[in-house]
């Protein structure tokens, strides 16, 4: 299969390349793994135009939508430098368990990574802030849609910090056991939706949208009760 069938490309230019990643698909190349990943497959694309692509930054394995990368060092170091300052708009929808009572709201933990660097906890001294804002777009019988919106952006912010509030991400089997009895997804359902920044090259306001894959659009289906089956 041609690389560019394995992803949308949602904007390109001669310096960037803007790409709705499907879940179940790396970011970038993780060592001591032979899984296939997106910046490899965009390398591949990009041999006709003798570049090749640099992450700006990532996001989880089974989490699909947005992800941005950089044709040559000096759109990359542009990037970099936004989402080191955190300027970048980065939304995302979110499927949580229970039913959210306030209508908005804002999640602030402090997180450590394990020694092993695979996982993030909730810490009461130390660590690093995560700060997380919500907003509830859907109720169902016993989960919640939610809009996303990231302050900070660790790793895994959002999956830990709703589990830390109890209303973990419909079907995060790393962060919640009880997830791993479930069927109706088999990955976190969670998708970064929006991303807006600063193109760093031209100066020009990029707002980029990719709307919910096929997956995440029969789970809401779903607790809507229109395919005849009760929630997960």
């Amino acid at each position: 299969m041609p690389p560019s069938k394995r992803f949308r490309i949602v904007f390109e230019d001669p310096h960037l390349i803007v790409v709705d990643k499907p879940a179940g698909l790396l970011t970038v190349p993780v060592p001591g793994t032979q899984a296939r990943n997106l910046q490899e497959l965009l390398n591949r694309y990009l041999i006709s135009q003798k570049r090749t692509a640099r992450a700006a930054h990532r996001i989880d394995r089974y989490t699909s939508g947005l992800v941005v990368f950089a044709k040559g060092r000096k759109a990359w170091e542009g990037l970099v430098a936004q989402f080191r300052a955190r300027t970048p708009e980065r939304v995302y929808l979110a499927v949580v368990r229970g039913r959210l009572e306030g209508d908005e709201g804002t999640l602030r933990h402090r997180l450590e990574l394990t020694r092993d660097g695979f996982r993030q906890r909730v810490v009461e001294r130390g660590g690093t802030p995560a700060v997380t804002h919500y907003r509830v777009l859907e109720r169902f019988a016993d989960a919640t849609l939610v809009e996303v919106r990231l302050e900070t952006g660790l790793k895994n912010q959002i999956r830990v910090q709703f589990r830390a509030a109890g209303h973990p991400l419909v079907g995060d089997r790393h962060y919640a056991w009880e997830e791993r009895g479930r069927t109706r997804l088999n990955r976190q359902a969670l998708h970064a939706w929006k991303l807006a920044f600063q193109h760093p090259v031209t100066g020009a306001s990029l707002s980029l949208e990719a709307p919910l894959p096929p997956d995440l659009d029969r789970l809401l289906a779903g607790l809507r009760g229109r395919d005849g089956r009760p929630p997960p």
